[in-house]
């Protein structure tokens, strides 16, 4: 043992020194994963970065494997292997027996004895899960899993520090769009600060749904840009929303693909492009722009579609005039299950039953709110058509 620490601290001090001059984080990695492979003889070690909240990995770096298809694994088999549930590290004793893992010859199963995983957090919703494999079976010694945590903890550092300069500089550039957006919509009295409040709701609900802070995120910088595509329409047609006739209605209506366009090719805007494109889908299936139904909306988009006919209801605009609240719920519940998701409704009615406060409610609209909640609850909904743009 005394030969594997003298090589663990000689590997450690050079990592240590790699993460704290801002090498390569790959090649910070990679010299993790080749040398635990080597000082604890392991067939081969993987350290697989994955993303709980887009359920996605992200990246994979290993050593000492030459089967193509264990880098095309796909994250729901990988985290149904290595299912945490609240442990800091997993032993497989015999990879070729253990029902957790599938028949996949593929991925060597056959030519691997024990796995050994160690999980790590790094920042936000990103994890990484290091992985050693052993021909044999065999399980670590204390002393052994200490080097391999060690190595393993140096590597989420290395991580943690690239990914959080990535989130500072991916900050900036999301607030110079939407600050961009917003200063657009100022010039508007009446759209001044509908983006605003629209993120704001859409935040509220994506918390209370249990979201991850990361989704959360995205849906709130949804609904800051979630108009962003009126930015080249012509005043005069946007100034006439509510007495549109169908030659300008179907201009309008381009609006969330001409979003859609203008994030596209903005990396740093690649999970929030798809909730500007389908935030006027409807529930029943016959919204634009492509016409998706029910759960194949993206719950982002989902969300955004309540709260932006609930936020243009109770601002009204220059053709068709504000709505009390007590009417703003009645059309949210005719609309739930055609137009709107009914469960992020009754979300955003439970919100406000409990905070009346964020719409102005008084004693009336909270029992209107409760009326509303229990019909819906009741299915006892009606259709209705959608009145905004």
């Amino acid at each position: 043992m005394e030969r594997e620490y003298a090589q663990f601290f000689d590997v450690f001090i050079k990592v240590s020194k790699a993460i704290h001059t801002g090498g390569n984080t790959t090649e910070i990695l990679e010299r993790i994963v080749t040398h635990i492979s080597d000082i604890l003889s392991a067939k081969g070690c993987i350290f697989w970065i994955v993303d709980r909240g887009q359920k996605t990995i992200k990246n994979k770096i290993s050593h000492g494997f030459s089967y193509r298809n264990l880098a095309e694994i796909d994250y729901e088999t990988l985290m149904a292997i290595f299912d945490q549930q609240g442990k800091d590290c997993i032993h497989i004793e015999d990879a070729t027996t253990d029902s957790r893992i599938p028949n996949l010859d593929k991925i060597g199963k056959k030519r691997v004895g024990s796995i050994h995983a160690l999980f790590f957090e790094i920042v936000r919703d990103y994890h990484g899960i290091l992985a050693l494999y052993f021909r044999d079976t065999r399980a670590l010694t204390p002393a052994e899993e200490e080097i391999v945590r060690a190595l393993g903890e140096q590597g989420a550092i290395a991580l943690q520090k690239s990914l959080s300069f990535d989130e500072k500089m991916l900050d900036t550039l999301r607030q110079i769009v939407e600050g961009f957006t917003l200063a657009l919509e100022a010039k508007d009295e009446q759209t001044h600060g509908h983006s605003v409040r629209v993120a704001n709701f859409a935040m509220s609900i994506a918390r209370r749904m249990g979201l991850t802070d990361a989704q959360t995120e995205t849906i709130y910088h949804g609904g800051l840009l979630h108009d962003i595509g009126k930015i080249g329409m012509n005043d005069q047609i946007l100034e006439r929303l509510g007495i549109l006739n169908r030659k300008e209605m179907d201009i309008v209506r381009q609006h969330p693909l001409i979003g859609a366009r203008i994030t596209q090719p903005l990396v740093f805007l690649s999970d929030v492009e798809p909730l500007i494109r389908h935030h006027h889908e409807r529930w029943d299936g016959t919204g634009y722009p492509d016409g998706l139904k029910g759960k194949d909306i993206p719950l982002g988009a989902r969300i955004l579609t309540v709260c932006d006919a609930f936020e243009t209801m109770l601002a009204g605009r220059k053709h068709f005039a504000k709505m009390k609240l007590e009417d703003a719920i009645v059309n949210l519940q005719l609309g739930a299950a055609s137009q709107f998701d009914p469960e992020i409704v009754l979300v955003l009615f439970d919100i406000l039953e409990e905070q009346p406060e964020i719409a102005g409610a008084t004693q009336a609209s909270v029992s209107c709110i409760q009326i509303h909640k229990r019909r819906l609850k009741n299915n006892q909904a009606r259709k209705s058509s959608s009145l905004f743009i």
